[in-house]
């Protein structure tokens, strides 16, 4: 599910022309959009609850480290590179590898050169690549913990809990990490995720 981040990120960066990339973000918090009336998903009560665990909340506290360390390197290198961002960045990158930037023409032609040229190791692409991963992990843990907690709290008889679990795992559907920059602040949000920014 997550392999071929990297190479999707980095693909798409040295691929896209400016200006063609179209972005259809999927709400960190809208798990049961687009659900069909009277199909169960999963509800956000449930996902609060999951992402409350110590194990969920430990993963949720690195992971907003890591943005922030991230986002304050992001932006020192564009300021070293003569980079100036009019307005915010954002990279969405899906469970099923797709990677999309929304943001003005100027500025994603900015971001992408910027991206294109970069020599850090490991690269800004990359780490980028990377936290989409982790978050995506960690919001399939709490999706499925959240679904399991659900069925089981809902289910009508004992036959019932994995049914329900598929079926709202089923609307759970693709999940898509957004990691947003601009010249004065940043956000992750993932399904499951309280927004974390710096």
């Amino acid at each position: 599910m997550f392999s071929g981040l990297n190479a999707s990120l980095l693909s798409y960066l040295s691929t896209q022309s400016q200006g063609s990339a179209s972005t259809n973000t999927t709400s960190s918090n809208a798990t049961a959009a687009g659900s069909k009336a009277g199909t169960p998903a999963i509800s956000a009560a449930a996902l609060q609850r999951a992402a409350g665990t110590n194990k969920a909340a430990t993963a949720a506290h690195a992971l907003e480290t890591g943005q922030k360390t991230l986002s304050a390197d992001l932006r020192a290198a564009l300021a070293k590179a003569g980079v100036k961002l009019t307005g915010a960045i954002e990279f969405t990158v899906k469970s099923d590898g797709s990677v999309d930037i929304k943001g003005s023409d100027a500025d994603k032609a900015a971001i992408k050169a910027f991206l294109s040229a970069d020599t850090s190791q490991p690269s800004f692409a990359a780490r980028i690549a990377g936290q989409a991963r982790d978050a995506l992990k960690l919001s399939a843990t709490v999706q499925q913990s959240a679904a399991i907690s659900q069925a089981a709290k809902q289910a009508k008889s004992t036959g019932d809990v994995m049914s329900l679990y598929t079926s709202l795992m089923q609307q759970a559907g693709t999940s898509s990490v957004v990691f947003s920059v601009s010249a004065a602040s940043s956000a992750l949000t993932y399904p499951g995720s309280l927004k974390t920014s710096a």
